[in-house]
């Protein structure tokens, strides 16, 4: 009869084992973890910092001051290309719209910063404008005629006659276009100033698709007096 007795307290033995060991189903709900968006230090620095204000006018500053040395030689028929999107609208617009509603490397069109920024242009900006409108100097945006016409039809409401570009293919605003406009000004002797945030953007001037810092020195050598880059903190990413 002793079999039978322990035969039956292993099975229980067994089955409370087995019970005791059992996790309990989790209750708790799955929290999904969303990538950290990547930091673009420099745009928000920029979008921050008075320097940023700062070293924009300064470099417009510069700007009038080499168009007036220009004009003081009567040098006529003369144009000055100008980064509509970086350069013209509010640098405030600009940044906050990088970094809170557009990834650049998505690309964009100045149409969408132009509305972004409540068709207001910025302050610096347009004095250099009506200094170049008051001194008969022409001036040209880099974007194409179709993507910049809210700009240019606000400018015209103001008084200030500006035409687009001609861009072979399709530019990529703030890195890289094949301007043919402002190679035939420079050809034809009549580019006064180009205004830029991208060395890539100045590659119908330059010849330089993608320049290297071996020929950076080079090319401020030759097109020094002409061309003043802008910085444009939108592109850099950590």
């Amino acid at each position: 009869m002793k079999l039978p007795i322990i035969a039956a307290l292993s099975i229980s033995a067994l089955t409370l084992s087995s019970c005791g060991g059992a996790k309990p189903a989790s209750t708790e709900a799955i929290v999904e973890v969303t990538p950290e968006k990547p930091r673009n230090t420099a745009l928000e620095w920029s979008a921050a910092s008075s320097d940023a204000r700062f070293i924009n006018r300064q470099l417009f500053d510069l700007a009038t001051q080499r168009l007036a040395s220009l004009i003081n030689t009567g040098k006529r028929n003369q144009a000055v290309f100008i980064d509509a999107p970086f350069l013209l609208l509010p640098q405030d617009a600009t940044f906050h719209f990088f970094s809170e509603m557009r990834s650049p490397k998505d690309g964009f069109r100045p149409q969408e910063l132009f509305e972004f920024a409540r068709f207001e242009f910025d302050p610096v900006a347009m004095e250099f404008v009506r200094f170049c409108h008051e001194n008969g100097i022409e001036i040209v945006l880099t974007s194409t005629e179709m993507d910049s016409r809210a700009i240019i039809e606000e400018l015209m409401k103001k008084n200030y006659t500006v035409q687009g570009s001609i861009v072979d293919g399709e530019p990529r605003y703030g890195r890289y276009s094949n301007n043919i406009t402002l190679s035939e000004y420079a050809q034809q002797d009549r580019l006064a100033l180009l205004l830029t945030t991208s060395l890539g953007e100045a590659t119908a001037l330059t010849g330089m698709g993608n320049p290297k810092s071996v020929e950076v020195d080079e090319m401020y050598k030759r097109f020094g007096s002409k061309v003043i880059l802008f910085p444009n903190p939108t592109f850099n990413r950590k």
